[in-house]
């Protein structure tokens, strides 16, 4: 038995209050910085994982899912991706440019005719 039970008390009370006036110390001036990092990490995993629907809310996909949605709009799927949209916006544009210039060898040859046809005239009037 021990002669000083009082005294494992007494050690057990310092003990204790020798770590909380640690942790009033030391860790708790960084709770405020600790609880907005714990925040931050909890909204990234919300965000990276997803959320389920619940009342007045939608369901929120996650990262890797709208990744994937997004990886399926960059291939051909026969006519409703974005890529097959740029591919056949590409077509119009390259089919207009065609016409295009068309359009501007036909003006630059009548050009040159009216040219021709205004040099015949000037010579009649000459005579």
């Amino acid at each position: 038995m021990n002669e000083f039970p009082w005294l494992e008390v007494a050690i057990s009370v310092v003990a204790l209050g020798s770590g909380l006036a640690g942790y009033f110390k030391i860790i708790a001036p960084f709770g405020s910085r600790i609880k907005k990092w714990i925040t931050t990490w909890e909204g990234f995993m919300d965000d990276w994982s997803g959320e389920e629907a619940r009342p007045g809310r939608d369901r929120v996909p996650g990262v890797m899912e709208r990744l994937n949605d997004i990886d399926g709009e960059l291939k051909r799927n026969g006519g409703s991706s974005i890529k097959d949209s740029v591919d056949r916006i590409e077509t119009n544009v390259n089919e207009i440019s065609q016409t295009q210039k068309g359009i501007k060898d036909r003006l630059e040859k009548g050009d040159e005719r009216f040219q021709k046809i205004e040099n015949r005239l000037d010579k009649l009037e000459d005579l």
